[in-house]
């Protein structure tokens, strides 16, 4: 199978980066349900290293606040300057999106709580765009709500 027939059946991975463990399981076993490819990082530190090990993520879903040498911002900086085919959504249960460069991510801050099925609706309309997600790739919504 070519890479390109492989880019159109199997979903693209998607990097959840969220420091409450108890967020960060729901949200990827939610997205894994629904069909996705999970890599999980609790920090950006983590994450950076999650995407320098050249993992196949697609899309990064992080949240803003976090501890660390870097927040949100901060990775999403980082993927913009060193992975710019990389997707990124922001998600904040404080931050509202006034207070946002819309250059740094394509979609965000998404307002916590949300549901799992409503981000990989997401996901998905956003890697469509970008057209790193094959039309074969449908998922499956999920209930899982977070």
């Amino acid at each position: 199978m070519s890479r390109l027939q492989s880019r159109h059946l199997n979903p693209p991975a998607v990097l959840v980066v969220e420091d409450n463990p108890l967020i960060r399981f729901t949200t990827a076993e939610g997205l894994r349900e629904c069909g996705w490819t999970v890599f999980e990082a609790e920090t950006a530190d983590e994450a950076i290293a999650i995407l320098q090990a050249d993992s196949p993520v697609a899309l990064v879903f992080s949240d803003i606040e976090m501890p660390g040498t870097m927040d949100g911002l901060g990775l999403a900086q980082w993927v913009r300057a060193n992975r710019p085919s990389i997707r990124v959504m922001l998600t904040s249960g404080r931050i509202q999106p006034e207070g946002i460069d819309r250059s740094l991510c394509d979609e965000g801050p998404i307002p916590k709580p949300y549901l799992c099925h409503t981000i990989s609706d997401r996901i998905r309309h956003h890697l469509r765009l970008s057209g790193t997600l094959g039309p074969r790739f449908r998922g499956h919504d999920s209930s899982v709500a977070d």
